[in-house]
């Protein structure tokens, strides 16, 4: 293992365990990594809770158009 160089001691790094808007400190890679999940699960529905894909008609369906020469 390299020896630490940093001036600053790692016990008085402040991080984060979970996305803070506005902070300073370094994040851990767990909590960008749940956030990602949480983001992922959360897109999946509207702000009603409802499932997107159940609830929603895709374009496809619902726009019908005749191409002309």
């Amino acid at each position: 293992m390299a020896e630490d160089k940093s001036k600053i001691p790692a016990s008085r790094i402040a991080v984060d365990t979970e996305p803070v808007v506005g902070s300073g400190n370094l994040i851990t890679s767990d909590a960008v990594a749940t956030a990602v999940e949480q983001a992922k699960e959360e897109a999946k529905t509207d702000a009603e809770g409802n499932d997107i894909s159940k609830t929603y008609a895709k374009i496809a369906d619902v726009i019908f158009y005749e191409e002309m020469d």
